[in-house]
């Protein structure tokens, strides 16, 4: 079996590093990143080649997949499968099954971390599946691998996941990014619980600013949770000032 991969940025080499165990790997990319795939020791080749592999992984900034699968649909085998690992889900479900031919077997997915969270393994990380157009067959292999992984599978919907995660990973970006914005660093005196917020804002600012903006944007949830979060937060403010107020 061939895997192929196209988009081979942070994420995409990631992806390439977990799955060669497991298959031949071909990458492709929109600027010269041969170097990094003799590397890794995964063949670096056309889009058309990688088109032509078993499995088709979209590994592409969110902004760009859906120009991405509109662009690689006349290039696929017959029968192939066509994955994406947008970190949203509602969007790109609708692009697969609007783009690519009854021909191929197209399923959502999304890797539930980053080059950081799984830089000592995959073990017990999640990894997102939502299947759209796909056999038992092709399933189960694809869930015999992501076992090989030791990932923990979550199979649902895209518009579940893209509801819960619109607070447990854009909020999430929100507050880091908010935090960065405020300028927080680690200080001499602190706390368990500063240290957390330091590892979220650290967690959140390796990623790229335009996979912040996409998440946020492309999650048809994540300006509810926003304004939600925002509302909140003035509240409490609120109640600190009026109680101050009344101590005067």
């Amino acid at each position: 079996m061939k895997i192929g991969i196209i988009g081979f940025s942070r994420f995409g080499q990631l992806l390439a590093k977990i799955l060669k165990p497991y298959s031949e790997v071909l990458v492709c990319n929109r600027s010269d990143k041969s170097k990094e795939a003799e590397e890794l020791g995964v063949k670096w080749s056309s889009m058309e080649e990688v088109c032509q592999c078993d499995w088709v992984i979209v590994a592409v900034a969110i902004s760009a997949t859906e120009e991405m699968i509109k662009q690689i649909a006349p290039l696929l085998k017959k029968g192939s499968l066509v994955m994406d690992v947008c970190s949203v889900k509602v969007l790109p479900s609708q692009w697969l099954e609007k783009y690519i031919s009854n021909d191929n077997e197209i399923m959502a997915t999304h890797p539930m971390f980053g080059p950081d969270s799984a830089k000592n393994g995959t073990k017990d990380l999640q990894w997102v599946i939502c299947p759209l157009r796909i056999s038992d067959g092709t399933l189960n292999q694809v869930k015999d691998i992501l076992n090989k992984l030791e990932v923990k599978i979550i199979e649902t919907t895209p518009e579940e996941h893209d509801r819960q995660a619109a607070v447990s990973l854009s909020l999430v970006h929100f507050i880091g990014r908010g935090l960065e914005e405020f300028g927080i660093k680690p200080l001499e005196i602190s706390t368990m619980g500063f240290e957390r917020l330091l590892k979220v804002n650290e967690t959140v600012t390796n990623d790229s600013f335009q996979l912040f903006l996409d998440m946020q944007k492309y999650n048809p949830y994540a300006k509810e949770a926003r304004e939600r979060f925002i509302e909140s937060l003035q509240k409490v403010n609120d109640k600190i000032n009026q109680n101050q107020k009344g101590e005067l």
